[in-house]
């Protein structure tokens, strides 16, 4: 997914279902697959780069292993959830206490929809998928889940204050989704470390400690960089919501009622576009020559650009040159704050894995789900994973426990959002429209519009599509045409 973007791409959009993983929230390597083709059907364990023991580990909160039938059960996505690091343990305790394992049918995110659609309508449902983007409502509307409640015991300490979370994402009557990860900023900031003291820059990081990471620091750094040098720019990637959440008022919030509410007419919203036009417009938020990707590492590697917006699992590709060129040093902040805010809001995303309906084996996905949920919450299965993400990430100490501040909701002002959750093609006119607020892309016409312009063109159309859907939600037997 190029920053240079057109205007012909919303048209081309289908309003298919899609199940991205990309901005899930995950520390798994979900962003890896781009090939249209399946890749993998391996549930081969990586033993010898990254060995896991749970022999003497024994979890509460969990069903009796005799009252589960060993099985095989099918996972269906875009990453091998038997392997990658912040999973494994939680598999590997599955696995050897409950004789159950999953077999990884991998394929790109832009094919799983297909797949899975092809798969329930076969009788060959798998029994887990990831949480994706566009899950409630537009999934759930389409029947295609099983209701877990059932299957999960929400008295168990695992999922302690977690009710309000889960039961957002209700669709009637019902709970589908049992998210295991909370993750606090889904979207950082990444930048050089060591150029950044090189040039005399203050480190976000520490300006973050002190309390003093907000817009205007971001902005100073920016200008900053881009001054040391022609032809260095600010920042590039993915912002995501981040910038408008910051602010305390998500693009479209599930409210307390819970039906969608779209907040694009606030003033806080507003607020946040001026500001990323005004980098936009200062030349401190562009693609750098080249067109690079905005995934890609060159940019701050060759020291083009001061920050990559990205979710944290990039962060792993930093962690790895710097094991492999100890001289080199990357670090990552979330969004700053807004400075017109009475507190520090950052973004959040929830993940987990959900049973396809018509699956064959919902009792033990309910099991894996809680041992993934423990890997959160009891301690020795903490430290266990800890092992196995750094391991498997190459993450310093410093960076792990950064990052891993940010599941620990209750230190926060969370706020969630979601814009993508309503049909393909108004997720990717939001996507558009926050993209080009602060990127500069190829459609001139395009880059010539301001957030109110893009907002007042679409605002009847993502309007029609939260009332849709607010009807689905209040008719408890709402299924989508």
């Amino acid at each position: 997914m190029k920053l240079k973007r057109t205007l012909a791409a919303i048209l081309a959009v289908s309003s298919v279902i899609s199940l991205s993983a990309c901005s899930s929230g995950t520390t798994s390597t979900t962003q890896n697959t781009s090939s249209q083709e399946e890749s993998s059907e391996s549930s081969i364990d990586d033993d010898i780069r990254n060995p896991v023991d749970v022999n003497d580990l024994e979890l509460s909160g969990l069903v009796e292993a005799e009252d589960i039938e060993p099985a095989e059960l099918t996972y269906l996505g875009n990453y091998n959830i038997t392997t990658a690091g912040d999973v494994k343990p939680a598999y590997k305790y599955f696995e050897e206490n409950y004789g159950c394992t999953i077999k990884c049918k991998i394929v790109s995110s832009s094919a799983i929809s297909e797949r899975l659609t092809t798969m329930i309508s076969s009788g060959e449902s798998p029994d887990l998928i990831d949480y994706a983007e566009n899950v409630f409502p537009l999934m759930m509307s389409k029947a295609m889940l099983t209701p877990l409640e059932d299957y999960m015991d929400m008295s168990a300490p695992q999922w302690a204050g977690l009710e309000s979370y889960i039961n957002k994402y209700v669709w009637g009557g019902h709970n589908y989704y049992y998210p295991w990860s909370y993750n606090v900023s889904p979207i950082f900031l990444m930048y050089n470390r060591g150029l950044f003291e090189e040039l005399h820059i203050d480190d976000p990081k520490e300006l973050y400690d002190e309390g003093k990471w907000d817009w205007d620091a971001l902005k100073r750094c920016l200008q900053q960089f881009k001054d040391s040098q022609e032809g260095r720019e600010g920042i590039y990637g993915y912002t995501a919501t981040a910038p408008f959440d910051s602010t305390g008022v998500p693009l479209i919030e599930i409210n307390e009622d819970g039906m969608l509410q779209s907040n694009l007419v606030d003033p806080n919203i507003e607020r946040a576009a001026n500001f990323l036009q005004d980098l936009k417009r200062e030349g401190l938020a562009l693609y750098p020559e080249g067109g690079y990707q905005n995934v890609d590492e060159a940019p701050l590697v060759e020291g083009l650009s001061a920050f990559q917006a990205m979710g944290e699992w990039k962060f792993a590709g930093y962690a790895q040159r710097m094991q492999d060129d100890p001289s080199q040093n990357y670090f990552l902040v979330p969004w700053p704050k807004d400075p017109s805010a009475d507190e520090y809001y950052i973004g959040m995303s929830t993940f987990g894995y959900m049973v396809p309906a018509g699956a064959e084996h919902v009792q033990q996905a309910a099991v894996f789900i809680n041992c993934c949920r423990l890997s959160k919450t009891d301690e020795a299965l903490v430290e266990t994973t800890k092992d196995s993400i750094m391991k498997d990430k190459g993450y310093n100490e410093e960076q792990y426990e950064f990052i891993l501040g940010f599941q620990q909701v209750q230190n926060f002002n969370p706020v969630i959002d979601e814009p993508y959750g309503m049909d393909d093609t108004t997720a990717t006119i939001i996507r558009q429209m926050i993209d080009n607020v602060i990127f500069q892309g190829d459609d001139e016409t395009l880059n010539s519009k301001s957030w109110t312009q893009m907002r007042e063109e679409n605002r009847n159309a993502i309007d029609a599509q939260v009332a849709y859907y607010n009807d689905l939600i209040t008719n408890s037997n709402g299924v989508a045409s």
